[in-house]
């Protein structure tokens, strides 16, 4: 990762206010916080980094009411924040040559929750309105919409279409997926999460605060975050913490109950 130029905000001989953190390559650098985009090197790669930062980054904390609520639906790239565009994300799925596997995948994900799900279907290809989940029962495939699935099977299955969104995500966030989600649907989550880099769709970075969701993860895995002197530090399992899970003495769900995690010294 390179930084081409950033500020901070910090106290100053002048006063509060911001200062270069690293200074952009000019002989008389501008004055910080003065706009001066236009008068920088690297302009390319700044342009760069915004895309990515738009169309590169999904940041996901599903609300109850996710694939339900589609009010206020803009431009987005890729499957919105609150998963509000969610009929465009899953017609991407449906109808991309390159999303079959991924459909094949989302199904077989759904159906180890549930099931008698055989299939997630649009009423319509070129304008989606509703989406309908068929249920098979015996020989006969009863379609429930959407909307009327249970929280937890729309949370999980939200999780999917952010996983398997066309094209990918960069890097896809996740604030406590946990959340609404059944306890027996977390390992099958996890597995998703860990296999989604691997194959190409994206780094996963996920925030949680459960311990049977912790559980699925070494310690490899684990990031400690801690306020230390108003700083926010982000960094790797204390070296004792990550010997007591490598010897099994210590599970990784404890250290948010038994033995809080530490930084690394």
């Amino acid at each position: 990762m390179k930084t081409v130029f950033g500020q901070v905000r910090k106290d100053s001989h002048q006063g509060r206010g911001p200062v270069w953190d690293v200074e952009p390559a000019l002989v008389s650098p501008p004055q910080p916080g003065a706009l001066a985009l236009g008068r920088l090197p690297g302009l390319e790669e700044a342009v760069l980094a915004h895309t990515a930062l738009t169309a590169g980054i999904g940041v996901y904390a599903f609300p109850d009411s996710v694939l339900r609520d589609r009010a206020g639906v803009g431009r987005a790239f890729g499957l919105a924040d609150k998963g509000e565009n969610f009929l465009e994300v899953l017609r991407e799925v449906a109808t991309g040559l390159q999303s079959i596997t991924a459909r094949k995948s989302i199904s077989a994900a759904l159906r180890r929750i549930n099931p008698t799900v055989a299939s997630v279907e649009l009423d319509s290809v070129q304008n989606p309105e509703r989406a309908f989940v068929g249920h098979r029962l015996k020989d006969k495939i009863l379609p429930l919409e959407l909307t009327e699935e249970s929280d937890g099977f729309r949370r999980f299955y939200a999780h999917l279409l952010a996983l398997y969104q066309t094209p990918p995500k960069q890097t896809l966030v996740f604030e406590e997926p946990e959340n609404g989600i059944y306890p027996g649907a977390l390992e099958l989550l996890a597995d998703e999460f860990k296999a989604a880099p691997d194959a190409g769709r994206g780094q996963v970075l996920l925030t949680t605060h459960s311990p049977a969701l912790l559980d699925q993860f070494s310690s490899e895995h684990i990031r400690v975050v801690e306020l230390v002197d108003l700083e926010t530090r982000i960094g790797p399992l204390a070296e004792e913490q990550r010997e007591a899970l490598s010897e099994e003495l210590l599970h990784a769900g404890e250290l948010l109950t038994v033995d809080p995690a530490r930084l690394r010294a």
